[in-house]
């Protein structure tokens, strides 16, 4: 059975972190969290690291959780304190285009924002740039459990086992 209480979910933008994150929570039971929800304010302004980090710290205080979002400056926080972290290492081109057809009116961010360019180049980049911090974390905090996918079919398959073992009990 599945007995982990505190989860993180990280990796590219537009790598499929949220709609896991939905799902695993509907499965689970778990309550979940989005940073971009937390980190994002209706007016497009966004909170101050302090505050992003305070707010975070207050989710980490509790007994269970799945937090859905990258933000590679707190990351440790989060994956420290994790028993699980799922990490979507999915192609730069799978994640632009899940970012390029996300839905309007998410329920996992505050405000509508529009794919730029800027976040377009972080997509290209994160394999070279951002995953080697990612991947140190993982080493540095060796007590985590970390669960890897490189395609939807990964995860897909991964929620569709989850799925039966749930309802096997």
């Amino acid at each position: 059975m599945f007995n982990y209480k505190k989860i993180a979910v990280v990796g590219c933008c537009g790598s499929g972190k949220s709609t896991f994150s939905k799902q695993l929570a509907e499965i689970t039971g778990l309550p979940i969290y989005h940073l971009d929800n937390i980190y994002w304010q209706p007016d497009k302004s966004h909170l101050n690291k302090r505050d992003f980090i305070k707010q975070q710290k207050k989710i980490l205080k509790r007994n269970n959780w799945i937090i859905d979002g990258n933000y590679g400056k707190t990351m440790k926080y989060r994956v420290k304190r994790s028993d699980l972290v799922y990490f979507f290492d999915l192609p730069a081109d799978i994640c632009i285009k899940g970012v390029l057809s996300r839905e309007k009116n998410r329920d996992d961010i505050a405000c509508e924002l529009e794919p730029d360019q800027e976040l377009i180049d972080f997509i290209k980049n994160y394999s070279a740039k951002t995953r080697p911090n990612v991947i140190n974390l993982f080493n540095k905090y060796k007590n985590v459990k970390v669960i890897m996918f490189m395609s939807h079919s990964e995860v897909d398959d991964y929620l569709n086992n989850l799925r039966s073992e749930y309802e096997n009990h």
